[in-house]
């Protein structure tokens, strides 16, 4: 190689390095910004929960993207209900919560479910003298006070389209049902409000197996609908099998949250 020819080649060497750097830099960006599925439909930032003076939450600081589905996992007596509850507005809070970038208000159930927040409690919580419709039904309330719109809904079709097997039952008193029929009735009432994030607290507490498994069918069903998704579970493996995001709750505190299928079991990360 001539003594003109070296430079050129260094110059050109150097050029091809700098296009490889930006192109990793570009996949990098590329990569950091397809991680998030799109624009945060729950941020919670500092949020504290006591009962009296027993601090059931202390400074849980997470995000759920719209189109997640995002698994709560960790032992029971940890502070998973208690989150989700200062969330939705069931009981008072300190920190910030934000649905869709609105700042949720403390305490108030009715506007977290007028902007797309719908809780579904742990243990069904359902009216047992109305019958499994007039339960369902009563999801609606958030944005009709007409009985017969409600019926005509499309949110109540779908409600009811979701189970099959409670058709038979809808004129059932909610009280006689079975465990995981009253399940079926409480996810039912809560996507009958309609809902832009379904949050779901220990949707198998107390059920067989093979009804936990509907459950879960039923759950990837709505999420593949569209609907974000927060479960809140004690069996992390189970929850997994359907959500790409997970926060994991230790005595009260997010130690850490996880996205694109995180591994199991976690390595735990101290606050």
């Amino acid at each position: 190689m001539s003594a003109e020819e070296k430079p050129a080649a260094q110059a050109n060497g150097n050029s091809a390095a700098e296009n490889s750097a930006a192109e990793n830099s570009t996949t990098a960006n590329s990569t950091a910004a397809n991680s998030t599925t799109g624009k945060a439909a729950l941020a919670v930032t500092g949020l504290s929960v006591a009962y009296g003076n027993v601090v059931a939450v202390h400074d849980a600081t997470f995000t759920v993207a719209e189109g997640d589905a995002c698994a709560i996992v960790g032992p029971n007596g940890n502070g998973k209900s208690s989150i989700l509850m200062g969330v939705t507005g069931m009981i008072r809070r300190r920190g910030a919560v934000e649905i869709f970038g609105a700042h949720a208000k403390n305490g108030d159930v009715k506007w977290a479910a007028r902007h797309g927040l719908t809780l579904v409690p742990e243990r069904r919580q359902l009216y047992p003298e109305l019958t499994a419709e007039d339960n369902i039904i009563l999801g609606c309330y958030t944005w009709t006070r007409s009985i017969g719109k409600a019926r005509r809904s499309d949110a109540y079709g779908r409600a009811i389209g979701l189970f099959p097997e409670l058709k038979p039952h809808l004129k059932q008193l909610a009280g006689t049902l079975s465990g995981g029929q009253q399940q079926m009735v409480a996810i039912a009432r809560g996507l009958a409000a309609d809902p832009k994030i379904l949050a779901v607290d220990e949707p198998c507490l107390g059920l067989a197996e093979a009804i936990a498994k509907r459950v879960y069918d039923v759950l990837a069903e709505i999420h593949g609908a569209g609907t974000t998704l927060i479960v809140v579970e004690e069996a992390p493996r189970r929850a997994l099998t359907l959500c790409n995001k997970r926060v994991e709750v230790r005595n009260g505190m997010t130690l850490h949250a996880r996205g694109d299928n995180p591994p199991f079991p976690p390595t735990v990360v101290t606050a």
